[in-house]
């Protein structure tokens, strides 16, 4: 089920209000500069922070520890882009992206860009999520530094 859930959801979002009665509004921006990191392990997230502020000093990155969390965090401030683990407890990185793309649709916000980070295999949902938009990517754990880096920065930049 979340899977044509998540099919129907992303073809409404990418026509985002176009329809008989105009040109859709205009998407609100993300938040350019923000990041926010998503992951139930800790020190993980402290290890993302630093390696990512070493290379990318310009940023602002915020966490959150599970995918309710980061839901919550993601409706205050329109991050640009999100770097998940798929796997959480309370909320996982699927259902998180379901309502991230929710949100968005709602308040007429652009879409952030989603790296989604897992050391298993993705569900066939996120694969195709990723290979409809260069903006979302799928990084293995474990990453190398210079991966994660690429992945943040060319995303940020697009």
């Amino acid at each position: 089920m979340w899977e044509a859930e998540l099919s129907a959801t992303d073809a409404g979002f990418r026509e985002a209000g176009a329809g008989a009665g105009g040109p859709a509004p205009a998407l609100a921006p993300c938040r350019r500069r923000r990041v926010l990191l998503v992951d139930d392990e800790r020190m993980l997230l402290d290890v993302f922070r630093v390696i990512i502020l070493s290379e990318i000093p310009d940023v602002t990155i915020d966490t959150a520890t599970d995918g309710a969390e980061a839901v919550r965090a993601f409706s205050s401030f329109h991050h640009a882009l999100l770097l998940m683990d798929l796997r959480m407890p309370v909320m996982d990185g699927r259902q998180a992206f379901v309502a991230i793309e929710n949100l968005c649709r709602e308040r007429n916000w652009e879409m952030p860009a989603v790296v989604f980070c897992s050391g298993y295999a993705p569900p066939e949902a996120i694969r195709r999520v990723v290979a409809q938009s260069r903006r979302h990517h799928l990084l293995p754990k474990p990453v190398g530094n210079d991966e994660l880096v690429e992945a943040v920065r060319s995303r940020l930049e697009e």
